[in-house]
């Protein structure tokens, strides 16, 4: 079980939309079970397979999430786009994003959105779609990754082994004080060395960890050499670690700070909710 951290105020939204994703994750496994792959990652799963999909559970995401967002903002009309669209078209959707040459998911598929014109059919901007629909295939990644499980450990890159995000967030393990990385699309957690950015890879002295008075387990890992930041939360005296994808919602006052600073977050997993505030 995971540790209850979350004293910082979480946008409703955000777990709103976290309690669909892992119900329809479960779902997807059951309907779509997943033999595990065998032999060793060389870059990430995902660079050369591809997830299992299907339209149907993903119209049903949509829906349950386009209600989401209606009961936060009522102008916000993704219902209608939703039923518009062809199974083929969702397929299609799905088949782009994963074939994309962009690496990062948030920007791979705005480029699908973009490619299929599916903002040509809605008055939303296609930003705003593409957050929408990757809310909505993050089942299908989760439940990957959950039948893949990786072992952690014995991964040493920055990014993902699954499906090849740059972390925003991860905890320092209760046990020994090891740094945890937790990918915000896929839910896959691994080890890697507190003293070098995973992003660059630099260990030299470009890397500074921000401390905030009036929160010491929270903190910030910057590089001076790649401008980039991590938010980390240290665990070592909690009795497990923590959900990362609750603590990266329960940490935005970390982003404002290290963005306010000029340090950039390797990607933008929660683009939407600031959309629907």
């Amino acid at each position: 079980m995971k540790a209850e951290l979350y004293d910082a105020p979480i946008m409703p939204l955000l777990r709103q939309i976290l309690d669909v994703q892992r119900e329809f994750r479960d779902i997807v496994i059951a309907e779509l079970p997943l033999p595990k792959k065998t032999g060793a990652i060389q870059s990430y799963i995902l660079e050369c397979e591809r997830i299992l999909f299907s339209p149907r559970l993903f119209r049903e995401i949509c829906i349950r999430l386009a209600s989401l967002m209606a009961s936060h903002n009522r102008e916000t009309d993704f219902i209608s786009l939703i039923f518009s669209l062809e199974d083929s078209t969702l397929e299609a959707l799905a088949t782009t994003v994963q074939s994309c040459l962009e690496p990062d998911l948030v920007a791979a598929m705005e480029i699908a959105v973009r490619e299929l014109r599916l903002h040509k059919l809605s008055p939303l901007e296609p930003s705003l779609l593409a957050e929408f629909f990757l809310a909505a295939i993050v089942p299908f990644y989760t439940a990957y990754a959950l039948q893949q499980a990786p072992v952690g450990e014995n991964w040493y890159r920055g990014w993902c082994p699954v499906c090849g995000q740059y972390p925003v967030n991860g905890y320092n393990r209760p046990e020994d004080g090891r740094r945890i990385l937790g990918c915000w699309m896929c839910e896959t957690e691994w080890s890697f060395s507190r003293l070098t950015c995973p992003i660059c890879s630099s260990n030299q002295e470009g890397q500074l960890m921000l401390f905030l008075e009036e929160d010491p387990r929270r903190r910030l890992q910057v590089c001076d050499d790649c401008g980039y930041y991590v938010k980390i939360t240290d665990c070592t005296q909690a009795q497990a670690g923590c959900d990362l994808q609750l603590e990266n919602a329960a940490t935005v006052f970390l982003d404002i700070l290290a963005q306010r600073k000029g340090y950039r977050p390797a990607s933008h997993p929660h683009r939407l909710t600031r959309e629907m505030r």
